[in-house]
């Protein structure tokens, strides 16, 4: 979702660096966003001269540009360094302040539904990270121990913002100011702390797809997931890079046609990925996650199962929603890639 409002002839700066496989060399560019009509243009430093010319490139929104970031323009995943000019360090420090955001157990049946509030109130989450927390951990945040959900939200007055949505509010909080948030926010996101999958046997995989993160669709998603009776035992926010995206969708390659288009829109943005679990008289466990997710092209979707994920939130064969373990015995592998080897790396 795109939540800045800028003037139309806005024009932002960014420097990116994109590293070359062929060469094992990181490349440097200037990637240019115009604000009057979403286009772009790509420069390149070291030889100074233009490498993309200004071009329509709906993928990339401005809500997707931030020093951290990381956007995919044409195959290429290009990692956002730094601001490429002090107009555009100026607007974008002013409008992107951070906080942490923390659902406890105790909330995290609603979940969904919070996803969604912050969206709704115009900020954007860049991190998200279910964390087991020892009680030392918890102290140093002023935290109690234990399972936690933290999101890292970012948009103008982003403290205030959550501390107005969580007041009063049972089973969550949040920092107490910018400064405290950056002081979380390098402590959880910068580790590879994540719990360790258990009950993968009774358990399968579900990854939400790119395009319905950035238009915020996610908390509607986890929300319908858990109103189904499923339960949630990990959950974390990733950067997919194309060798991973490849390796894990192998299976697919020479037998379903989408395959490539599935590589290229799941490495566009940011994936979260889910350890669902299901209850323990659930003898069909992945079939039922399957049956939530739909058809894999949302407009069969549509006419079966016409209250699944994929007929709601897809959009196409390649941009449906989610990614969903096909076999049964598939589930505990999936988890594993993700949650132990991925998370690991």
């Amino acid at each position: 979702m795109d939540t800045l409002r800028v003037p139309s002839e806005a024009r932002y700066c960014f420097v990116v660096d994109w590293y070359d496989n062929q060469s094992a060399m990181m490349r440097k560019y200037q990637v240019i966003f115009y604000g009057a009509d979403g286009t772009l243009e790509m420069y390149d430093i070291k030889n100074r001269r233009t490498f993309l010319k200004r071009c329509d490139y709906p993928a990339v929104k401005l809500s997707h540009l931030f020093v951290g970031g990381i956007i995919e323009v044409y195959s290429r995943q290009l990692t956002i360094v730094e601001y490429g000019d002090a107009y555009t360090r100026a607007f974008f420090e002013s409008k992107s302040e951070s906080t942490v955001a923390y659902v406890f157990p105790a909330a995290m049946g609603d979940a969904g539904k919070i996803i969604d509030t912050i969206y709704n109130a115009g900020l954007t989450i860049t991190e998200m990270k279910m964390v087991s927390l020892e009680a030392a951990e918890a102290a140093s945040l002023s935290l109690s121990g234990g399972l936690v959900l933290a999101m890292k939200l970012t948009g103008e007055g982003a403290v205030q913002k959550w501390a107005a949505m969580s007041a009063n509010k049972g089973g969550v909080s949040g920092s107490v100011s910018a400064a405290a948030a950056a002081a979380e926010s390098n402590f959880l996101f910068c580790s590879k702390k994540l719990p360790k999958p258990c009950g993968q046997d009774s358990s399968s995989l579900l990854l939400v797809r790119p395009h319905a993160v950035s238009d915020g669709k996610l908390g509607l998603i986890l929300h319908q997931l858990i109103e189904s009776g499923f339960d949630i035992a990990g959950m974390y926010m990733l950067q997919l890079t194309r060798p991973n995206a490849g390796e894990f969708f192998e299976v697919y390659k020479g037998v379903v046609p989408e395959y490539a288009e599935w590589v290229n829109e799941v490495t566009s943005g940011k994936s979260v990925v889910l350890q669902v679990m299901f209850k323990p008289n659930a003898a069909a466990s992945v079939p039922a996650l399957r049956e939530l997710c739909g058809a894999h092209d949302p407009e069969i979707a549509g006419h079966l199962q016409t209250s699944s994920l994929r007929a709601l939130y897809g959009e196409t064969k390649t941009k449906n929603a989610v990614h969903c373990t096909d076999l049964p015995e598939d589930g505990p592998l999936e988890v594993d890639y993700f949650f132990t080897i991925l998370a690991s790396a």
